[in-house]
């Protein structure tokens, strides 16, 4: 495994370590996978829902502000509900703190962030090349595997968007992953990130719900109803 980091997982033609590392992964290493993975609770997508504090007169303040433009862009012009709720929300009283782990929009807005940068790596000079050089003609197969993809000149890469929750250690794939033209998108191994929150959300609400009922129930002086055990 081959791993390079960066604040919020940025990747940008003009950054040339970002296509450095790109270019010697996928031409010399020959990996068969390119995996942007972001974390829910992220800093630098959790710093670009704040404004700006102008004038930018500090060298740290001024690298990391732009490093981030990016995603502060995604933020400011997202359609997606969530993160176009908590714009308007804040439209006149902007954000004065950092977002909780849990707030709808920061998730949101660390998966369009993610998803951002599977499309600028699929678009990049660097993976342009190499999927057009998938394309030309290829030698005689000596394999005697039908189809062996070993057997072609390059390898066929995809480029995942995968998320990590920091609470309970799961990755979850955002389902967008690009690959080269005409290629099967291979399967998963980690559930659909759309699905699992799905599947919190009921959690929380199912648990908010026998809360409630609880509260009620000691305000009426009843006893709320136990779980029997048989043994």
């Amino acid at each position: 495994m081959f791993t390079s980091g960066s604040i919020a997982n940025q990747f940008h033609e003009w950054d040339l370590n970002s296509n450095s590392v790109l270019s010697y992964a996928v031409e010399t290493l020959e990996v068969r996978h390119v995996i942007v993975m972001g974390h829910y609770g992220c800093g630098g997508v959790a710093a670009s829902m704040l404004p700006v504090s102008l004038p930018l007169d500090h060298p740290a303040h001024i690298a990391v502000q732009t490093w981030i433009q990016p995603i502060r862009e995604i933020y400011q012009t997202s359609n997606r509900p969530e993160i176009a709720a908590h714009r308007n929300q804040h439209k006149h009283i902007p954000l004065a703190e950092l977002p909780e782990l849990h707030n709808p929009a920061f998730r949101a807005l660390v998966e369009e962030n993610v998803k951002a940068n599977v499309n600028r790596i699929a678009r990049s000079y660097v993976m342009r090349d190499h999927y057009a050089s998938l394309a030309l003609p290829q030698l005689a197969s000596t394999s005697e595997i039908p189809n062996d993809p070993n057997s072609l000149k390059g390898t066929h890469v995809f480029i995942h968007g995968w998320v990590y929750d920091v609470e309970n250690g799961e990755v979850m794939d955002l389902n967008v992953t690009v690959g080269p033209p005409g290629r099967e998108i291979p399967p998963s191994p980690w559930p659909r990130a759309e699905i699992r929150e799905r599947e919190k959300k009921k959690q929380r609400e199912e648990k908010a719900s026998k809360e409630r009922e609880t509260m009620l129930a000691a305000e009426d002086g009843i006893q709320p109803p136990q779980q029997s055990a048989s043994l």
